[in-house]
């Protein structure tokens, strides 16, 4: 009997905990409805405005926050989320090196033209918090961006100085917060100009020129291959 009563407890118990979570996550779905639907960026988004949207009233919602930070930051998480699947899917080994620039580039470039009151919403301080959801979207790319050069510096079995491999973090870090700068500022305009293909290529080879200089003047050879090549004759007897 105490272990049925148990279950049954347990079960209610869960079954609550996901109604929550389903309707915590149909809250934050509504607020990027109406963040890109009905606001330009930088605007103020209400929580009634979000209560509308999700279909329940304003007192039902703080059911699944506990305030107005709480809320502020899960809508926060969830453009960092969708933006980083993005943006995660392109770092591949398909293609040569500056074909994977210009791809990481391009998507982050196309997502921020599509998204811009989401990427205005995620760059905010939330008031009565340090917590801050971008930055730690940004490491989490940046990590694995490392780990993609890191990689291919071990392909090229390339004789990189401790001092370099201390510094390729910060690096990665430079390269990462100066693409995501232009583009804050060049998605900023009234128009966009250049148009998004034309920036994203400039964008692209500027970047590259960066990566190509460094590599270059540590006499490191970058075969025009593609990557998978590169794993392929490493692998190779």
């Amino acid at each position: 009997m105490g272990t049925a009563k148990r279950d049954n407890t347990d079960g209610r118990k869960r079954r609550w905990q996901e109604h929550n979570a389903a309707r915590r996550q149909a809250v934050i779905d509504a607020a990027i409805v109406v963040l890109n639907r009905d606001l330009a960026p930088g605007d103020e988004i209400s929580v009634q405005q979000i209560a509308d949207e999700a279909s329940v009233h304003r007192t039902v919602l703080y059911r699944y926050f506990e305030d107005r930070v709480d809320l502020d930051l899960a809508i926060q998480r969830e453009i960092c989320l969708r933006a980083g699947e993005v943006l995660l899917s392109t770092i591949t080994l398909e293609g040569t090196i500056q074909e994977i620039v210009h791809r990481v580039i391009g998507a982050y470039v196309d997502w921020g033209t599509e998204n811009i009151a989401l990427m205005r919403f995620a760059e905010r301080q939330v008031n009565g918090t340090t917590e801050r959801p971008l930055d730690d979207a940004i490491g989490q790319f940046a990590e694995q961006i490392e780990i993609l050069i890191g990689g291919i510096l071990a392909l090229l079995d390339a004789d990189v100085s401790e001092d370099d491999r201390d510094a390729l973090t910060p690096w990665v870090f430079l390269l990462v917060g100066g693409v995501m700068a232009a583009v804050r500022n060049w998605s900023s305009r009234e128009e966009l100009r250049p148009a998004a293909p034309a920036f994203t290529d400039l964008l692209a080879e500027v970047t590259w020129l960066q990566i190509e200089g460094l590599v270059s003047s540590r006499n490191i050879e970058v075969p025009d291959v593609p990557v998978e090549q590169l794993l392929n004759l490493k692998e190779a007897p």
